[in-house]
């Protein structure tokens, strides 16, 4: 009998460990998953796992263009990129990429150094200093000003920068400068006591009031056959994950720790700006891929280039 009762409670514990305590969650990746994200909110939502190199492989790039290449070549397994670059993929790889959830919401914002712009309109005639051509950013802010009647080229322009730093350097070293910028860039400007900095518009307001809809700006995209292929590897990937966006959302001990990864100087500014950052994860696969469907269609509209020529299919949302 005790030998029985041994056997078993061998069986449990390894059973245990399998499935990381019970939960139905691995312990252990098969190999090491390597990822890519950016430097802004999608990264920031990733701090938790920064240090779990037994498992991961994090690296932070400074503009999604770093990323594409890499995620073509399948260099990288999973990788946080803008809302449309996710369509993008899919449709430059014929459909060798999908989505998996949306993980930043609406963090747009248009600021001004010392301007005398009030209302969107007054934007005429200015140029508005930014980063992300190609990306998210450029759709939504021309659809943004088309609502108010001006042109991106003819009644505004857009002095487009590498990233998202030189677009913050611009703003606090240039008066009159109007700058498109999201958080925590948006937070460490504001936190600068050399410049008078302030914010002029909402752009997740404004392009919830014009579309109706909510504005996804970061998704979560992986190669199919890391999918298909490491189900398992996934699954942990998904729970940590979960477990470092509920951190950076709720710990108070977050803000530290995002600067310790780096992606913001003050703990002070990390405090404004993480609140604003609006970082998810859909554990409600079909609410995410919804926001995301209703996006693309928006786009696609618009600039049919803009998702990669045409519509993600179904196959696309995982």
């Amino acid at each position: 009998m005790k030998k029985i009762i041994t056997v078993i409670l061998v069986l449990l514990l390894t059973f245990t460990m399998v499935t990381g305590c019970g939960n139905g969650v691995p312990d252990s990746v098969t190999e090491i998953i390597n990822v890519a994200t950016l430097n802004g909110p999608t990264g920031i939502g990733m701090t938790k796992l920064m240090d779990q190199t037994d498992k991961y492989n994090i690296t932070v790039y400074q503009a999604p263009t770093d990323v594409v290449g890499k995620m073509i070549n399948g260099e990288i397994d999973i990788a946080a990129v803008p809302s449309n670059l996710a369509a993008t993929l899919y449709n430059k790889t014929g459909g060798k990429v999908v989505a998996i959830s949306p993980i930043t919401m609406g963090v747009l914002y248009i600021l001004g150094n010392e301007t005398d712009v009030e209302d969107v309109t007054d934007l005429k005639g200015k140029t508005i200093v930014a980063s992300g051509k190609g990306g998210a950013p450029e759709y939504i802010l021309q659809k943004i000003l088309k609502d108010a009647g001006l042109t991106i080229g003819k009644d505004v322009q857009v002095d487009w920068l590498a990233n998202h730093t030189d677009v913050n350097k611009k703003l606090l070293t240039q008066k009159g400068t109007v700058a498109m910028l999201p958080e925590p860039f948006v937070s460490v400007a504001e936190d600068n006591e050399k410049a008078d900095i302030e914010e002029l518009f909402d752009l997740n307001e404004l392009w919830e009031k014009s579309t109706g809809e909510s504005l996804p700006m970061g998704v979560l995209v992986a190669q199919k056959d890391f999918v298909e292929e490491r189900e398992s590897d996934l699954k942990l990937f998904l729970y940590d994950y979960g477990l470092s966006v509920d951190f950076v959302n709720d710990d108070e001990e977050s803000a530290k720790a995002v600067v310790d990864a780096g992606f913001i100087g003050k703990v002070e500014v990390a405090e404004d700006a993480i609140p604003n950052c609006n970082i998810v994860l859909f554990e409600n696969r079909k609410e995410g891929h919804s926001i995301l469907k209703k996006f693309n269609e928006i786009l696609f509209e618009m600039e049919p280039a803009s998702i990669g020529g045409k519509l993600p299919d179904e196959e696309f949302y995982y």
